[in-house]
């Protein structure tokens, strides 16, 4: 099975649609796929679809966090449903469509850890405790129920991008002019408009600022101009 992942992001319906299509006993039991938002978005699937008898649903909204720390990473929570009708009041029926719920879960449980081990490798880790749930009776009417959660953890790049914000101001440093002086010296000339002795006397200053308050395109615009040079440079933020 193909591991459906996009951008460090793990897409738990398709890989769980998949099972239901695929498994043997989900199939037998006449398990339908579907997807929701939340346990309202699931009751509400339930109660609709009156002539499906058995579903798995999922939900991948759900609340999460970022981690402050020198690791940042962000953690989403997959919901996974059971569901299957029974005879109304009929605790024996209730009972043993738990037990193929349990059963089911745990034939799901043999298919996700192959993929926990392929989705670490693309920087996704699965919270490796997974439990079971049951759904009070009394949610459903003639339907047993249950569920199990997947935390989702992934890197998260919290590095500061100046690109990303546009009310900040920075001193341009130069702080090596490296091998290619003369055009280095010729590339803050044309920049800045100075004579040829300017621009060299400022480049020999090396470090050295050469541009002060430049707004944040135009601060990046330069150091990615000297950096293709071979010139070492910096930004820092400029304080009034």
């Amino acid at each position: 099975m193909t591991t459906p992942t996009l951008n460090g992001q793990w897409n738990a319906a398709a890989f769980f649609e998949s099972l239901t299509a695929t498994n043997r006993l989900a199939q037998s039991e006449g398990f339908t796929f579907c997807r929701v938002s939340g346990l309202d978005g699931f009751e509400e699937a339930v109660n609709e679809a009156q002539s499906q008898t058995a579903f798995v649903c999922v939900s991948d909204i759900a609340d999460g966090y970022t981690e402050l720390n020198n690791t940042p990473r962000t953690r989403r929570v997959k919901t996974v449903f059971f569901a299957m009708r029974h005879a109304a009041e009929d605790m024996e029926a209730r009972a043993e469509c738990m037990e193929i719920m349990r059963e089911l879960f745990r034939q799901f449980m043999s298919r996700l850890l192959p993929e926990k081990v392929r989705l670490e490798q693309n920087c996704i880790y699965l919270d490796p405790r997974i439990t079971f749930n049951e759904i009070d009776r009394y949610f459903f009417t003639g339907a047993a129920g249950a569920y199990f959660q997947i935390a989702v953890d992934v890197f998260t790049d919290l590095r500061y991008n100046m690109l990303e914000w546009n009310d900040n101001y920075y001193n341009v440093w130069l702080i090596n002019y490296g091998s290619r002086k003369i055009d280095v010296v010729n590339y803050i000339r044309d920049q800045f408009n100075l004579s040829l002795k300017e621009s060299l006397n400022l480049v020999e200053q090396a470090p050295v600022i050469i541009c002060t308050k430049a707004e944040t395109v135009y601060a990046e615009s330069l150091k990615n101009g000297l950096e293709n040079l071979g010139a070492e440079v910096k930004l820092s933020l400029y304080y009034e």
